[in-house]
């Protein structure tokens, strides 16, 4: 099948990839499941690149319904009310992000939930994601059904290769680290942390971007899973923050 006009030559063979590994699967609704984890610095742009893989995915299979299924990590963040509970909240609110504010054992039991065979009759099985709006997990509309046969789960800690981490990375069946210059990264966060409304001026922007987002960047670079595939998107400069 040809490239889509306008589509990052690096989605198209991560995609045609993925696909290959697809076919690999038993054949049918039911059975295994594919595990794809997107891994990169923040502002790598891992949103930006998961969601049109996964609709090249689906386009390139050409199965109805769409066995492909995009998750984000930023769905078990711990919520604003149990950070407000913790023995230091205003630390807990700082570091917001960091992989201590996750709840990383509710992420490793729904990875291990996807492991599990599936027949036609299972039981969806329901995932958080998070409402920018109010800056909280809420749960996901729509679950991952049985026919959902290929999960790409993208976050900043899927291949995190620490205690509490390692066991979810090591489940996947492909590890794809968002290999992008940490300057660019920089500036991507910057941009999005004063859109969000994350922080209030420039000045407070640099501050916390460099002490706790690139931090937590430099801490997963350092500290990953051996990745399968590493793409470098070919219009890195100019790829929308993730």
């Amino acid at each position: 099948m040809i490239r889509p006009p306008g589509l990052d030559p690096e989605i198209e063979r991560l995609s045609q990839r993925i696909v290959a590994a697809y076919a690999d699967l038993p054949p049918g609704a039911t059975g295994s499941r594919l595990l794809v984890a997107i891994a990169g610095r923040p502002g790598s742009g891992k949103s930006t690149l998961a969601h049109p893989l996964v609709e090249r995915v689906n386009e390139l299979v050409g199965q109805s319904p769409a066995p492909a299924v995009c998750v984000g990590l930023d769905g078990w963040h711990y919520s604003r009310a149990q950070l407000d509970a913790s023995s230091d909240p205003e630390d807990a609110h700082w570091w917001r992000g960091a992989a201590h504010t996750f709840d990383k054992s509710g992420y490793t039991a729904f990875v291990h939930a996807l492991r599990q065979p599936t027949t036609a009759v299972s039981t969806p099985l329901p995932f958080p994601t998070f409402d920018h709006s109010v800056k909280d997990p809420a749960p996901s509309p729509s679950p991952i059904e049985p026919y959902h046969r290929i999960v790409v789960i993208e976050g900043l800690y899927t291949l995190y290769d620490a205690e509490g981490w390692r066991d979810a990375a090591a489940a996947m069946d492909l590890r794809v680290w968002v290999e992008v210059p940490r300057d660019i990264c920089l500036r991507r966060t910057l941009k999005r942390n004063l859109a969000a409304g994350i922080v209030a001026d420039d000045e407070s922007a640099r501050i916390r971007v460099e002490a706790v987002d690139m931090v937590n960047g430099d801490t997963i670079a350092g500290c990953r899973f051996q990745p399968t595939d590493v793409i470098a998107p070919a219009d890195c400069p100019k790829l929308a923050i993730a």
